[in-house]
């Protein structure tokens, strides 16, 4: 995921507080401003939905809810409200319907898994639409830009010399370059997270998957020592009652 660098941060607010925008500068602004704030919001969003899908081991909750002789999981309501991690909560939602058909509680699993899909790129078809009109608006720009030097260049007595020429066209290309300072840094974030959210979603579907196997009483981590014990009472007992008094 490309960061913008100090130097472009500096030529862009040189350049977007340049009078020598004209009238589409505030136009390019709102999209910078509304950029930033869509950028900063799913990095923040994304990064906490992430930790908090690594922070507890999803296995051993699973192993606890599922031996566990208290039922936590008797509703949704009870057991969404425990935490907000999504792995938490799609094992909930598979225990909750752990009685159902396996293929129905696929279903129900897709159903969810889509709707945490569209929160989590929420705002990336927003960030993707202002890369696309940045750019635009920029080129925009520099076409008045030009009709409007040529007018004048109609109207003025002078001479036409090249300096006149190549002050206008700088002068109308300076809405390009801010458009395509907004654009870079937008479209890379834009295409960034989305590779995120994907990665998220993909753990989720994992998670998932394991979980709703575990639900049939079949163990996808045999390489797991540990973890096979916890699904083994009759191998906790033996070392129960081998193990010294």
């Amino acid at each position: 995921m490309q960061i913008i660098s100090s130097e472009q941060l500096g030529a862009l607010s040189n350049i977007l507080t340049s009078e020598q925008l004209g009238d589409l500068r505030w136009p390019i602004v709102l999209c910078s401003v509304l950029a930033c704030a869509i950028i900063i919001e799913r990095i923040a969003s994304l990064a906490f939905t992430h930790i908090a899908i690594h922070q507890r081991n999803w296995l051993k909750l699973a192993t606890h809810l599922l031996t566990s002789k208290k039922a936590p999981c008797k509703n949704q309501k009870q057991c969404f409200s425990q935490s907000r991690s999504l792995a938490r909560k799609a094992i909930c939602l598979l225990l909750v319907h752990k009685d159902q058909a396996k293929n129905l509680r696929e279903e129900i699993a897709a159903v969810w898994l889509r709707q945490q899909q569209q929160k989590l790129a929420r705002g990336l078809k927003a960030l993707h639409i202002l890369a696309l009109i940045s750019p635009l608006l920029g080129l925009l720009g520099t076409v008045l830009g030009l009709i409007e030097m040529f007018d004048a260049l109609a109207v003025s007595e002078q001479a036409v010399n090249p300096a006149m020429l190549s002050q206008g066209l700088g002068t109308a290309m300076y809405t390009t370059a801010a458009g395509l300072l907004v654009t870079v840094p937008a479209l890379a974030f834009a295409h960034g997270l989305s590779l995120w959210k994907d990665r998220i979603i993909h753990e989720l579907e994992t998670t998932i998957n394991q979980a709703n196997l575990m639900i049939e009483g079949v163990n996808t981590l045999a390489d797991d020592a540990r973890t096979l014990a916890a699904f083994q009472p009759e191998a906790k007992t033996k070392e129960l009652e081998h193990a010294p008094a």
